[in-house]
Protein backbone atom coordinates (compact mmCIF):
# COMPACT_ATOMS: atom_id res chain seq x y z
CA UNK A 1 0.00 0.00 0.00
CA UNK A 2 2.79 2.17 0.20
CA UNK A 3 2.44 3.30 -3.73
CA UNK A 4 -0.89 3.85 -2.98
CA UNK A 5 0.01 6.08 -0.03
CA UNK A 6 2.49 7.71 -2.13
CA UNK A 7 -0.27 8.02 -5.28
CA UNK A 8 -2.60 9.66 -3.13
CA UNK A 9 -0.18 12.04 -1.89
CA UNK A 10 1.26 12.80 -5.35
CA UNK A 11 -2.65 13.71 -6.13
CA UNK A 12 -3.43 15.92 -3.67
CA UNK A 13 -0.11 17.90 -4.63
CA UNK A 14 -1.44 18.63 -7.85
CA UNK A 15 1.39 16.86 -9.67
CA UNK A 16 0.87 17.36 -13.19
CA UNK A 17 -2.87 18.33 -12.75
CA UNK A 18 -3.58 14.36 -12.29
CA UNK A 19 -6.64 13.16 -10.55
CA UNK A 20 -6.47 9.30 -8.85
CA UNK A 21 -8.91 7.37 -11.47
CA UNK A 22 -9.19 9.38 -13.40
CA UNK A 23 -5.44 9.53 -15.15
CA UNK A 24 -3.51 8.52 -12.10
CA UNK A 25 -3.92 4.86 -11.73
CA UNK A 26 -2.42 2.20 -8.99
CA UNK A 27 -0.77 -0.98 -10.40
CA UNK A 28 -2.17 -1.11 -14.16
CA UNK A 29 -0.08 -1.25 -16.86
CA UNK A 30 -1.02 1.68 -19.86
CA UNK A 31 -2.63 -0.94 -21.95
CA UNK A 32 -6.22 -1.51 -21.77
CA UNK A 33 -8.14 -4.50 -22.60
CA UNK A 34 -10.67 -3.16 -24.46
CA UNK A 35 -8.49 -1.32 -26.49
CA UNK A 36 -9.37 1.82 -26.34
CA UNK A 37 -6.33 4.44 -25.88
CA UNK A 38 -5.15 4.65 -22.71
CA UNK A 39 -3.34 7.51 -21.22
CA UNK A 40 -2.45 8.71 -17.74
CA UNK A 41 0.01 7.54 -15.32
CA UNK A 42 0.21 4.58 -14.23
CA UNK A 43 2.68 3.44 -10.95
CA UNK A 44 3.48 -0.21 -10.83
CA UNK A 45 5.50 -1.70 -7.79
CA UNK A 46 8.18 -4.03 -7.91
CA UNK A 47 9.28 -6.56 -4.94
CA UNK A 48 11.93 -5.62 -2.36
CA UNK A 49 13.16 -6.07 0.60
CA UNK A 50 12.42 -5.99 4.52
CA UNK A 51 14.46 -5.67 7.49
CA UNK A 52 13.70 -5.70 11.37
CA UNK A 53 15.15 -3.33 13.16
CA UNK A 54 14.81 -1.77 16.66
CA UNK A 55 12.37 0.73 15.41
CA UNK A 56 10.39 -1.52 13.62
CA UNK A 57 10.19 -3.46 10.05
CA UNK A 58 12.47 -1.21 7.82
CA UNK A 59 10.96 -2.23 3.84
CA UNK A 60 12.50 -1.56 0.38
CA UNK A 61 10.77 -1.48 -2.85
CA UNK A 62 10.90 -0.20 -6.10
CA UNK A 63 7.93 2.33 -8.23
CA UNK A 64 7.82 2.37 -11.34
CA UNK A 65 5.96 5.06 -12.89
CA UNK A 66 4.77 4.34 -16.39
CA UNK A 67 3.34 7.66 -18.75
CA UNK A 68 1.59 7.12 -21.87
CA UNK A 69 0.00 9.43 -24.07
CA UNK A 70 -0.39 10.11 -27.67
CA UNK A 71 0.91 13.87 -27.55
CA UNK A 72 4.96 13.04 -26.92
CA UNK A 73 5.61 16.36 -25.56
CA UNK A 74 2.65 15.90 -22.90
CA UNK A 75 3.91 12.43 -21.92
CA UNK A 76 7.72 14.27 -21.71
CA UNK A 77 6.55 16.59 -19.16
CA UNK A 78 4.21 14.62 -17.76
CA UNK A 79 7.23 12.09 -16.44
CA UNK A 80 9.18 15.28 -15.63
CA UNK A 81 6.14 16.91 -13.33
CA UNK A 82 6.53 13.63 -11.39
CA UNK A 83 10.86 13.42 -11.06
CA UNK A 84 10.22 17.17 -10.02
CA UNK A 85 7.95 15.99 -7.13
CA UNK A 86 10.78 12.70 -6.10
CA UNK A 87 13.48 15.03 -6.00
CA UNK A 88 11.53 17.92 -3.72
CA UNK A 89 10.26 14.86 -1.58
CA UNK A 90 13.26 12.76 -1.04
CA UNK A 91 12.09 12.58 2.70
CA UNK A 92 8.24 12.54 4.38
CA UNK A 93 7.55 12.16 7.44
CA UNK A 94 4.56 10.20 7.61
CA UNK A 95 1.88 9.11 5.21
CA UNK A 96 -1.28 7.60 6.94
CA UNK A 97 -4.76 7.49 5.73
CA UNK A 98 -7.76 5.18 4.58
CA UNK A 99 -8.76 4.22 1.06
CA UNK A 100 -11.48 1.59 0.51
CA UNK A 101 -12.06 0.81 4.10
CA UNK A 102 -8.64 -0.02 4.61
CA UNK A 103 -5.91 2.06 7.00
CA UNK A 104 -2.33 2.93 5.92
CA UNK A 105 0.61 4.36 7.85
CA UNK A 106 4.19 4.56 6.81
CA UNK A 107 7.19 7.13 8.79
CA UNK A 108 10.01 7.89 7.98
CA UNK A 109 9.90 7.56 3.97
CA UNK A 110 13.16 7.64 1.65
CA UNK A 111 12.46 7.85 -2.11
CA UNK A 112 15.04 7.78 -4.24
CA UNK A 113 15.12 8.25 -8.42
CA UNK A 114 16.90 4.93 -9.62
CA UNK A 115 16.42 5.62 -13.56
CA UNK A 116 16.43 8.53 -15.89
CA UNK A 117 13.49 8.81 -18.06
CA UNK A 118 13.16 6.41 -20.92
CA UNK A 119 11.43 5.73 -23.88
CA UNK A 120 9.67 2.21 -23.57
CA UNK A 121 7.82 2.42 -26.49
CA UNK A 122 4.29 3.00 -28.15
CA UNK A 123 1.12 0.85 -27.37
CA UNK A 124 -1.00 -0.59 -29.67
CA UNK A 125 -3.26 2.73 -29.77
CA UNK A 126 0.08 4.59 -30.42
CA UNK A 127 0.09 6.20 -27.31
CA UNK A 128 3.75 7.05 -26.31
CA UNK A 129 5.22 5.03 -23.15
CA UNK A 130 7.92 6.79 -21.01
CA UNK A 131 9.10 5.16 -17.75
CA UNK A 132 10.95 6.25 -14.72
CA UNK A 133 11.66 4.61 -11.60
CA UNK A 134 12.22 5.23 -7.92
CA UNK A 135 12.96 3.11 -4.93
CA UNK A 136 11.04 3.53 -1.46
CA UNK A 137 12.64 2.76 1.56
CA UNK A 138 9.67 3.08 4.64
CA UNK A 139 9.03 2.04 8.21
CA UNK A 140 5.95 0.06 8.54
CA UNK A 141 5.17 -0.18 12.39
Amino acid sequence: MITLAILEQMASDGVAGLKVDKDFFWEELPLQKDGKPAEGVWIVTRGGSARNTPNGINQQTTIDFYVAYANKVKAETTLEAIAAWIRNNLGICELSGTVGGSSYAYTNIRIRPTTTPQNYGATENGNIVKLASADVRFDNK
